[in-house]
């Protein structure tokens, strides 16, 4: 019995409970037993309550098991194949999106009838402190000389004789415009040049072959229209860092260098051009990120030639991009950098040897013209004053190489900069004579006998400049064999006619403007008589009309023989800032043809309608290498529509109200690609229910514009 009453206590003994080094917090507070479970344990599990483990100073010691090192790794690649999975998922429907823009256009349009793209900015996220920042918006003026200011007297023109007019409410009496723009961050945005550029991707450079060939095709194309970077020092310091490896270059020449790759990757270079024609693009973007990446913030610290030439450079890249606002504010930047580097001044480049001189003097008349020409598409004023250009015209070159007709001996870059800066200086005094110097001068009232002198003392400038040309860059005429006829001369002799007639718009429009602003009674009372001068301004203004007809038939001969990169048109850019400038013009024509006259002018018509017609074949041959054509041409031809449309007849004009729809000419989204940059040509942005108000759908595209 004692035996029995003793055999539990010589029974082998329980496995003790495993100490552990650490109790839960819930566990130690209760002071109860804790099994130490990760994440939680079992104690927590069964009260529901959050289980955590205070870390100790003896918590270096405890020993972590294998079960729960497995759980971790199996939880995480669980985690990580989710995210890939999503991250592919995102990326295929933002691919998506971005490729059907038809679609997206047609959903979004209405939302964004007035916003553009910008480029993306870094600090447009979420930072450190829980702040978003809200969106952007930026006002930009456009003046008189921009292309907008006659685009919209035609619509004003039009609204007086249109039954819908009523529907076009004005608040407002300006012919400039102040477009105030929401800066909307969209999916299909470029990022910015810095934001995901390292510092080893903005020093990577192609193969040498592949460097050598763009070398090639900018000193063949850009490098002789703007001659400001020395083609033998170039191609010299180029040698000494591909003899080295590219291990020791210069920051600034080899930010320089990315934008010349840049220009000239948009050049075709292996024949086939619409095949190409993204792939250009794509690479001429890459080199300009990397010259951004180089250069962008040391710009803004350091001033020299490289400097001042790389800038040049992103100014002439960025006016034919997305990024319009930023050529006019690196422009501001490179005429400052010029200024201090003292590019204007003669006493500086005395003491230097005759190319560095030289140099110097012709990268400031490139600036001039640059600013002149930015002046011109923005309407605003100059920056350079002609007090500053007059003085510094490149000297005449010898005799020799004036004689020379097909340049092979002579500097023909030279020339052709020197008739250019000329030409450039007229077109300077007719900004400031007969628009103001884009200054505004509302007290000044239009006074047809002061145009019509002006038009004929700059037509006669104009003639002059013309009739001194060397014999080898004579001006071409339509029909004529130097159009299609592929040298370099015969190249820089239809840039220079495209130039010459560029500038007899500009000098004649005032008169057409005149023309059509009394014709259909716009901003003026209906019964206010003619002016005397009608006839006279009237016949002056078909000079403006035969340099758009020139133009047009220009560049249509030329694509028409050969639609390649390769002809003798020169940048794409310019072409397409010329033709639709034309095209503007002759859009002016149809208007005062169809209902200036009693009865219409069908004649005039049908030939304004030819030359439209021929304008829109120039835009589908060159939509293969800017997506921004298909905004211009289907502005053209809205505006064609919208003059037909606007059938009320001639003795209408008697009962209509002054008319003034400046309010809905302040934005207008034509398409979503090349905002920016169609604020080059039409110098704003139009709503699209202005063409809605007269009875047209510009929300959906057309059958032309898809395929």
């Amino acid at each position: 019995m004692a035996d029995s009453e003793h055999a539990p206590e010589m029974a082998a003994p329980a496995n003790k409970r495993r100490r552990i080094a650490l109790a839960c917090n819930a566990c130690r507070v209760r002071k109860s037993k804790c099994d130490g479970q990760r994440p939680s344990c079992s104690s927590c599990v069964g009260l529901g309550i959050v289980c955590q483990f205070e870390p100790t100073e003896a918590a270096a010691n405890v020993l972590v098991r294998k079960e729960y090192i497995s759980d971790l790794e199996q939880r995480l690649a669980t985690n990580e194949r989710i995210v890939k999975s999503l991250d592919q998922l995102l990326k295929g429907h933002l691919m998506d999106c971005a490729l059907s823009l038809p679609e997206l256009h047609r959903r979004d349009l209405a939302h964004r009838a007035n916003e553009i793209e910008e480029p993306r900015d870094e600090d447009a996220s979420p930072n450190g402190m829980a702040m978003t920042f809200i969106e952007e918006r930026t006002a930009a003026f456009f003046g008189e000389s921009s292309n907008m200011n006659f685009a919209r007297l035609l619509i004003r023109a039009t609204a007086s004789v249109s039954p819908l007019s009523q529907s076009m409410q004005s608040t407002t009496g300006r012919d400039h415009a102040l477009a105030e723009i929401s800066m909307t961050r969209l999916s299909t945005v470029t990022p910015s040049p810095t934001s995901d550029m390292s510092d080893a991707s903005i020093t990577t450079l192609p193969a040498i072959q592949v460097m050598d060939c763009l070398l090639d095709v900018y000193f063949d194309t850009c490098g002789v229209v703007f001659p400001f970077i020395h083609e033998e020092t170039m191609r010299k310091t180029y040698a000494e860092c591909k003899s080295n490896g590219f291990v020791r270059a210069r920051r600034t020449w080899l930010g320089t260098l990315n934008m010349m790759f840049a220009i000239a990757s948009k050049f075709d270079q292996y024949g086939d051009d619409v095949a190409s024609a993204k792939t250009r693009h794509d690479t001429s973007n890459m080199f300009y990120k990397r010259a951004v990446g180089l250069c962008g913030e040391l710009s803004l610290r350091v001033i020299s030639l490289e400097i001042v030439q790389y800038l040049i450079l992103v100014v002439l890249f960025c006016k034919g991009t997305q990024r319009s606002a930023q050529a006019w504010n690196t422009h501001g930047l490179l005429v400052r950098s010029a200024i201090a580097l003292g590019l204007h001044s003669n006493r500086c480049r005395e003491t230097l040897d005759p190319v560095m001189a030289e140099l110097r003097h012709r990268t400031w008349l490139v600036i001039y013209g640059l600013d002149k020409l930015l002046s011109m598409l923005f309407g605003r004023p100059a920056a350079v004053s002609d007090e500053l250009a007059s003085s510094h015209r490149l000297q005449t070159w010898s005799s020799g190489s004036l004689s020379n007709a097909h340049g092979n001996d002579g500097d023909l870059p030279g020339e052709f900069l020197a008739v250019s800066s000329w030409l450039y200086q007229i077109m300077s005094k007719s900004l400031v004579k007969q628009y103001g110097a884009n200054m505004e001068h509302d007290e000044l009232e239009p006074d047809e006998l002061a145009s019509l002198q002006a038009s004929g003392e700059f037509r006669k400038l104009l003639r002059s400049w013309s009739s001194q040309l060397p014999p080898h860059l004579r001006l071409c005429e339509p029909g004529t064999e130097t159009l299609y006829e592929k040298t370099q001369i015969n190249r820089l002799r239809v840039i220079l006619t495209l130039r010459y007639h560029n500038v007899g718009i500009l000098i004649h429009r005032p008169l057409l403007s005149t023309a059509i602003r009394n014709i259909f009674h716009v901003d003026m009372p209906s019964n206010q008589a003619l002016p005397y001068l009608m006839q006279p301004v009237m016949a002056e203004a078909q000079e403006c009309l035969q340099s758009a007809e020139s133009t047009i038939e220009i560049v249509h001969a030329v694509l028409a023989t050969d639609p390649s990169s390769k002809n003798n048109l020169g940048v794409g850019f310019f072409t397409l800032y010329y033709v639709f400038t034309a095209a503007l013009v002759v859009s002016g024509r149809l208007l005062w043809a169809k209902h200036g006259h009693t009865p219409p002018n069908d004649s005039a018509a049908n030939h304004a309608q030819a030359l439209l017609e021929k304008a829109e074949t120039i835009f589908q041959v060159l939509r293969a290498y800017d997506p921004l054509v298909l905004s211009c041409s289907r502005y053209i031809r809205n505006l064609a529509d919208m003059f037909s449309q606007a059938n009320a007849p001639y003795d209408a004009l008697s009962s209509n109200a002054p008319i003034n729809t400046d309010n809905i000419l302040d934005s207008m989204q034509l398409d979503t690609e090349g905002f920016e940059a169609f604020g080059f040509l039409t110098s704003e942005m139009f709503d699209p229910a202005l063409f809605s108000n007269l009875g047209l759908n510009l929300g959906t595209p057309r059958p032309e514009d898809l395929t």
